[in-house]
């Protein structure tokens, strides 16, 4: 079987276990309520009644969903004093925090799955840079 033939398939076999992790298995839509649960401790503390959380599940991504009523000052604080917005954004793993009556902010937000994936492509470029260092080294006699 040709080199190149074998590096595709563990690419493909990197890919396949990144999506069946977060996809059948449920840990994607776990991580992202957890997430939840923690945005809404966040907001909890700040004590607003009526301010509700939701990340988006349709496809899950780490963007919270603000909403409620709640003045500028609420919403982005002032100070040391920290609004709702920066409240959540301060949950480690919230990527994004939009309210739902204020346009998207910019950039892009990418699914969980495709985070998932890239990072899984990542590490595996990664592991194929460290083992050709690793072979080449001792390919030339320089790895006893």
């Amino acid at each position: 079987m040709p080199g190149w033939t074998k590096l595709l398939i563990g690419l493909l076999a990197v890919l396949l276990l990144g999506w069946v992790q977060e996809g059948p298995l449920g840990n994607g839509k776990l991580y992202i309520d957890t997430l939840e649960t923690q945005a809404r401790a966040a907001v909890a503390e700040a004590d607003l009644p009526g301010i509700a959380v939701r990340l988006d599940r349709a496809p899950l991504r780490r963007v919270a969903t603000l909403s409620g009523l709640a003045d500028t000052f609420q919403r982005e604080g002032m100070g040391s004093f920290k609004g709702l917005t920066e409240r959540v954004d301060d949950v480690p793993g919230i990527g994004q925090v939009r309210w739902a009556d204020e346009p998207a902010p910019g950039g892009i937000m990418l699914p969980l799955l495709a985070e998932i994936l890239l990072l899984m492509l990542g590490g595996y470029l990664l592991g194929l840079l460290f083992a050709a260092l690793v072979v080449r080294r001792k390919v030339e006699g320089r790895y006893a």
